[in-house]
């Protein structure tokens, strides 16, 4: 993984990143659906998008990085390891349940469906420490599992909230609301907070796990912690705007790239830009095909397959 060059860079990525996040924002809010800037419509419906949106891309950015330096590789996210699906499948046990009007009972099945996904993936890992693509492997193979038994749930269920579920499934904010979006954003930001506070563990976790383990670190128990808080994290996101893939890849890649893999600096970068991509992949799904709006999932997959692709080319360029 690259290193640092300049140990400025890392803040200077930070305030790169708070700028586009500000533009971003600036955008988001003058722009929309309607085309209009009426002040209701933009303190309503435009500005808990926005808020919701970076919680969103913050919580995937923070959670991919990490997961990356827990599991040594690159290709780790949510998504691609199949942890997105295992809430979406709680959201939806929860919804069965009739916890949907619960936001907290909502996002509390998510994250028991992303913990038990997780925890399968932290066994094969215990089980095949130099095997990371059979990891990879595994984690696809758990996503496909999951969205089968929820599009099978989706078959089954009533016909009128079918749709609604396929829009939430491929990501979307349109169910935005003043104060979820705030709730959201503040869990988010507490979770990534914890996570960074273990930014020594991350860093050793990159020098392999004996190395990590003579430097002192408990590798099974900070595993075991991240593991579940992460999932806490995945769950929250997915319950409040659904399946939203390559984000956790993307804006990780990218960040380490300018600015090092010290996760120091590395995970607020990942957070802020995060915030500004997402902000900005929301933008372009609501004003690209107006006045009909995409699901922000469908722009942030059709960016990041790409690039997932070239990974896994370079990836096996390297190994070769």
């Amino acid at each position: 993984m690259a290193k640092p060059t300049d140990r400025k860079q890392p803040v200077r990525m930070m305030i790169a990143g708070v700028l586009a996040w500000i533009v971003a924002i600036v955008f988001a809010l003058k722009f929309g659906a309607t085309g209009g800037s009426d002040p209701e419509i933009v303190a309503q419906i435009r500005l808990p998008r926005v808020i919701l949106a970076s919680a969103v891309g913050m919580g995937l950015s923070v959670a991919g990085a990490t997961l990356q330096a827990l599991f040594a590789n690159p290709l780790c996210e949510p998504y691609t390891l199949g942890i997105s699906s295992g809430a979406a499948l709680g959201a939806v046990i929860g919804v069965a349940l009739g916890l949907e009007m619960s936001m907290a009972g909502l996002a509390g099945s998510a994250f028991l469906g992303a913990l038990v996904f997780a925890f399968v993936l932290y066994l094969i890992a215990s089980r095949t420490r130099s095997a990371s693509m059979s990891l990879l492997l595994a984690g696809v193979v758990m996503g496909f599992f999951g969205s089968s038994l929820v599009a099978l749930w989706m078959a089954l269920a009533d016909s009128s909230g079918v749709q609604g579920a396929m829009l939430w499934l491929m990501g979307d904010l349109s169910r935005a609301r003043p104060g979820g979006s705030v709730f959201t954003f503040t869990a988010v930001l507490i979770l990534a907070l914890m996570v960074w506070s273990r930014w020594r563990a991350l860093d050793a976790f990159l020098m392999g796990e004996d190395t990590a383990g003579s430097l002192g670190v408990s590798v099974s128990a900070v595993r075991r912690r991240l593991v579940i808080i992460l999932s806490l994290l995945i769950g929250l996101c997915v319950s409040a705007a659904g399946m939203i893939g390559f984000v956790g890849l993307v804006v990780p890649h990218f960040a380490r790239r300018q600015c090092g893999s010290v996760h120091l600096g590395l995970l607020p970068a990942c957070a802020v830009w995060g915030a500004a991509v997402l902000v900005l992949a929301d933008l372009v799904a609501r004003v690209a095909a107006r006045p009909y709006e995409l699901p922000v999932g469908v722009v942030t997959a059709l960016v990041g397959t790409p690039l997932f692709m070239w990974m896994i080319l370079r990836r096996g360029r390297d190994v070769t």
